[in-house]
């Protein structure tokens, strides 16, 4: 039994040993941690799509519960997982309490990132959006360092290009606008915004070059995307992401002048799964049914 007890022993001094370090620098600044990191707070549902997909779900420790939590990541609503509030606001003392070995957040927290980095060692999940595809590798690939999957991460990221490349093909020539409905307000969204891939990757060309970089759109009207009409009209409803309202982008829509434009009358309005892409964006699995929803909607 002794020489048992000491064969575990060793066997768990080596595995520690040997627990590579993983340097990760994001916007919160340069950390350090082990690769077999166990006790992590996620605190971005993007991260923790990725961080779950490439097999690491079980490292989660707690979430932002307060927030409508998307369908893809119902499972970690138990009664193991922490609440430590929503995307946009931390609970900084459950934080402390919990005693995190590592946090990922989001850029909705990227003003907080200073604070909870002096909880733990905290990593910012977040995609530059001038350079979306890249940046959305690498984020990938600092994750899968975490949870040793960087093979598994390799493949999923070519099978996603191959799609990418597929689904241009089949966009050339084909105008798109983008936009976001928010309590019957529209804004537009170009190339380099955080829907930008639709442009910068999957291929339709934009109506409007010209609309601003923003958070929250360039705001527009009825009359505006008539004047353009695209081929094709991609609408992100903000209330259905965070809500369970559904319908009102819909019935914004819903107007004589849109019905007059070429993307109505071709049935090219395409209202995309807004919790994907307003709540998931850059997330593995999510990126994976992004690609695949536009390339569905292209005729």
């Amino acid at each position: 039994m002794n020489k048992l007890l000491s064969a575990l022993f060793l066997s768990l001094s080596l595995t520690v040993a040997n627990a590579a370090p993983v340097a990760l620098e994001s916007h919160v600044g340069k950390i350090t941690v082990q690769d077999n990191v166990n006790k992590i707070a996620v605190l971005d549902f993007a991260a923790l799509d990725t961080l779950n997909t490439l097999e690491g779900g079980n490292k989660v420790i707690g979430l932002p519960l307060a927030a409508t939590l998307p369908a893809q990541l119902s499972s970690f609503k138990n009664d193991k997982m922490i609440d430590f509030g929503t995307v946009k606001e931390v609970n900084l003392e459950k934080l402390a309490s919990a005693k995190p070995q590592l946090v990922i957040i989001g850029g909705r927290l990227a003003q907080q990132g200073k604070t909870i980095s002096q909880i733990a060692p905290t990593y910012q999940y977040s995609l530059d959006l001038a350079n979306y595809w890249s940046s959305f590798r690498q984020q990938t690939m600092n994750i899968a360092q975490l949870t040793g999957k960087t093979q598994l991460a390799e493949q999923k990221i070519s099978a996603l290009e191959s799609k990418i490349s597929q689904t241009a093909q089949k966009t050339k020539g084909k105008t798109a606008l983008i936009i976001m409905v928010n309590n019957g307000k529209m804004a537009a969204f170009g190339s380099k915004s955080r829907f930008g891939i639709i442009h910068d990757s999957l291929g339709f060309t934009p109506i409007d070059s010209s609309i601003k970089v923003g958070t929250h759109g360039q705001g527009i009207s009825h009359e505006f995307i008539a004047e353009k009409n695209p081929d094709y009209l991609f609408v992100i409803d903000r209330a259905a992401a965070i809500s369970d309202k559904t319908g009102q982008a819909q019935q914004t829509l819903d107007n004589d002048v849109i019905k007059k434009s070429k993307a109505f009358k071709n049935g090219n309005i395409v209202y995309l799964n807004a919790r994907n892409w307003y709540l998931m964006n850059g997330g593995l699995t999510a990126m994976g049914e992004m690609i695949d929803e536009v390339a569905a909607a292209v005729k």
